[in-house]
């Protein structure tokens, strides 16, 4: 797993609470998961995502979403992303 950097502003400051989000993913890409899983993988699924307590609405509004769309549509709602804040 990636360590915690918010999707929408870019926060990695280790005094920050973060989730990750999974959002949705197609069947291709749940198989592929699904075997990656079954040999003992590990690391950061495309679909996972960190944000920042903050932030955190903004992945978990669209967590149903196909990962695709919901970081297209988490982007053009908040002018693009990630924004580094001062001191993180």
């Amino acid at each position: 797993m990636k360590p915690p950097l918010c999707l929408v502003c870019g926060s990695t400051d280790s005094a920050t609470q973060f989730t990750v989000v999974n959002f949705a993913v197609n069947d291709q890409e749940r198989a592929g998961l699904e075997a990656r899983a079954a040999v003992g993988w590990v690391g950061h699924p495309e679909n996972a995502y960190w944000f920042c307590a903050e932030h955190l609405h903004f992945g978990t509004e669209r967590q149903s979403m196909h990962w695709r769309d919901a970081v297209a549509e988490i982007r053009a709602v908040t002018d693009g992303f990630p924004r580094r804040l001062p001191g993180s």
